[in-house]
């Protein structure tokens, strides 16, 4: 059996969003501070659906699958 968090969170989606940050640290300016700044303003909701995002989410540390999925939600 597949298991759909790991196969896209971890894989197609995570690929997208690096290349994404490459793209916004490619134009000049403040892009990933602004980018990090958007999700640390995200509310948290329920209990389990998203939690509270890093303070530099550009950054990608300590990122497990959850927090993959909760950046595409």
């Amino acid at each position: 059996v597949v298991d759909l968090l790991h196969e896209f969170e971890l894989g197609v989606w995570k690929a997208v969003f690096i290349h994404l940050l490459r793209m916004l640290d490619s134009l000049k300016g403040d892009q990933l501070t602004e980018l990090d700044r958007r999700y640390r303003s995200v509310p948290t909701f329920g209990h389990s659906t998203i939690h509270q995002f890093c303070k530099n989410v550009s950054e990608l540390k300590w990122m497990a699958a959850h927090d993959f999925e909760d950046l595409l939600q």
